[in-house]
């Protein structure tokens, strides 16, 4: 999948955005230069994967390990991407929003 009219963008910050997919209802995932699909469930799959990067992340707070990379291994994919302290903030803001995004269409069907 590419970006192409029929997605529909969930969220969007500086560091990328995530959007589904209105004919197949995957979930494009724009990180910086890189692009990849997800499922539904694959998505939600790397929300709860992402909790305990969440909970690890928020504990970060001296200047030291701001300026460190953070070296991620998703669980599926075969996927690992290296990211800054600013871009896995904006990352899991990605995820967040997105997140509750596709709860709120479960309910009211907005996309």
């Amino acid at each position: 999948m590419f970006y192409t009219p029929s997605l529909k963008i969930l969220h969007k910050n500086s560091f990328g955005n995530i959007a589904k997919c209105k004919c197949c209802n995957d979930l494009q995932v724009t990180l910086g230069n890189i692009i990849f699909s997800l499922t539904e469930e694959e998505f939600l799959d790397l929300d709860i994967f992402f909790d305990e990067i969440r909970r690890d992340f928020d504990l970060i707070t001296n200047n030291e390990t701001r300026t460190r990379e953070y070296i991620i291994k998703f669980n599926f994919k075969d996927l690992v991407l290296a990211f800054s302290h600013k871009e896995l903030q904006d990352t899991i803001e990605l995820i967040n929003y997105s997140s509750i995004l596709l709860e709120v269409n479960k309910t009211i069907d907005i996309f």
